[in-house]
């Protein structure tokens, strides 16, 4: 087989994968960026260039800056949490212990879990006069409908669901980490917390920091938990409403597709510079050797 043969089979294997990527992915993209400079008119049969103006009531919008920085608290409050819960279930999984597949399975459940079935026993958990939190906590806090809590709520049903799928990448780290460096360091004397930092958490930077890029620009994207647990009547929407969520609701409620579109728009360029970020902070913590 020469040359051309080998890549003209190539792009047929890959093809599906290349056209479903350029046309559910790319182009949507690239027509939100699009939509975001128009100002549709007569349930969108009719649309005119506005250049900037959709932007710029973006800008002199409150409620899009609470919007945003609720998505931002999120990804502070989600993203370290999962990460550290992730590493440490990883970490006990990665020992030699007996069910381990079986604890494996468990810990992965809710990464398959329909969120819709979660979010109803998520409620039932959060209620505020029957829920099982309150019953363990002793308390009779309004989880869902309380603004000082509904975030936390959140993001505790965020982790409880980002964990299983985490908690995989960073167990074939952890597997993919030389045993004779291990062995090394017990003759030498290190044993315990002293072994996991001076090996295992340096040679898992690769895998935390992919695994950050991946929880950032997930969690910058949260919109089933506030629909299916917050709803759209509830008191406490406004201290948990995302940028996906403003752009729901602009866009299919209000039926400002164009407002909803320069919303994304914003989000997609919170997500290039958070990750441009993150790649020049790697150079600081990461290490591939």
């Amino acid at each position: 087989m020469n040359s051309k043969s080998r890549y003209a089979w190539a792009y047929l294997m890959i093809a599906p994968t290349l056209i479903g990527t350029l046309v559910f992915w790319t182009w949507p993209a690239v027509y939100s960026i699009y939509l975001g400079f128009l100002k549709s008119e007569n349930f969108g049969l009719v649309s005119h260039w506005v250049g900037w103006a959709n932007y710029e009531r973006l800008f002199q919008d409150e409620e899009f800056w609470q919007n945003l920085r609720n998505t931002m608290l999120y990804v502070v409050l989600f993203v370290p949490a999962t990460i550290v819960l992730s590493t440490f279930f990883a970490v006990l999984l990665n020992a030699k212990i007996k069910g381990q597949s079986v604890y494996r399975v468990i810990y992965f459940l809710p990464q398959v879990t329909m969120p819709a079935a979660a979010a109803m026993v998520w409620v039932i958990i959060f209620a505020q006069d029957y829920g099982l939190l309150n019953s363990a906590l002793g308390t009779h806090i309004a989880w869902i409908s309380d603004k000082r809590f509904a975030m936390y709520a959140l993001v505790m049903v965020g982790v409880w669901g980002s964990i299983g799928l985490n908690m995989l990448l960073i167990l074939a780290g952890l597997q993919g980490i030389p045993r004779p460096l291990y062995e090394a360091a017990e003759i030498d004397g290190a044993v315990g917390f002293r072994k996991f930092r001076s090996i295992t958490l340096p040679l898992l930077t690769p895998t935390l920091f992919f695994t950050s890029i991946v929880l950032v620009i997930g969690a910058t994207q949260i919109f089933d938990s506030i629909y299916l647990i917050i709803g759209k009547t509830n008191v406490a929407l406004p201290a948990v409403r995302s940028l996906v969520y403003a752009y729901y609701q602009n866009s299919f409620i209000y039926y400002d597709q164009n407002y909803g579109a320069a919303i994304v728009n914003i989000l997609l360029l919170i997500n290039l510079i958070l990750t441009g970020i993150q790649f020049l902070l790697q150079k600081k913590w990461v290490i591939y050797d």
